[in-house]
């Protein structure tokens, strides 16, 4: 099985139906597995932001999501994770593509990667470097679990080391 096949059966056992989305390389090795089961229902976006506010709806209506995004949009979800899925304690899995970080070449990556852990300290999200496969099982069930256990966001890190190095073009 691979790492992304596993984080796909795992948020299928964690009943996270619907999947939203903006346009990453490391998330459409997970949204390509996802589409091949009928469990899920996968919506794009068209800024991160609305991801928090979709999950935040589904959750109030009984339903689980998660938000896929790079690296880059998490600066543009700040508000909306700090105005809405904390205060109202909204358990919202964040799966996010890595850059900015070991291999990558495009050097305005690199400033956002470099925020991301202290953007998430700052906000007390948890969040967990995922950067091989035979850690994948256990620190995304734990994350799922803390997750919905807090009702609080929790992230994913989705390293280059594991997804495969983007290649410069």
């Amino acid at each position: 099985m691979t790492w992304a096949q596993r984080i796909v059966a795992l948020l299928r056992t964690y009943h996270v139906r619907f999947l939203s989305y903006v346009p990453d390389a490391i998330g459409e090795q997970i949204l390509q597995v996802a589409r091949q089961d009928g469990f899920f229902d996968i919506l794009p976006l068209a800024r991160e932001e609305e991801g928090v506010g979709v999950v935040a709806g589904q959750y109030v209506g009984g339903a689980r999501g998660a938000v896929l995004m790079p690296t880059s949009g998490v600066g543009n979800a700040i508000n909306a994770l700090a105005s809405l899925a904390i205060p109202y304690q909204i358990p919202l899995p964040l799966l996010i593509g890595m850059r900015g970080d070991l291999g990558d070449f495009n050097p305005a990556q690199v400033p956002m990667g470099q925020a991301l852990r202290p953007i998430f300290e700052a906000l007390r999200i948890p969040y967990y470097v995922l950067t091989r496969p035979d850690e994948v099982s256990t620190v995304v069930d734990g994350a799922l679990k803390l997750t919905y256990a807090l009702e609080l966001p929790v992230a994913l890190l989705i390293s280059t080391q594991l997804a495969g190095w983007k290649d410069e073009k």
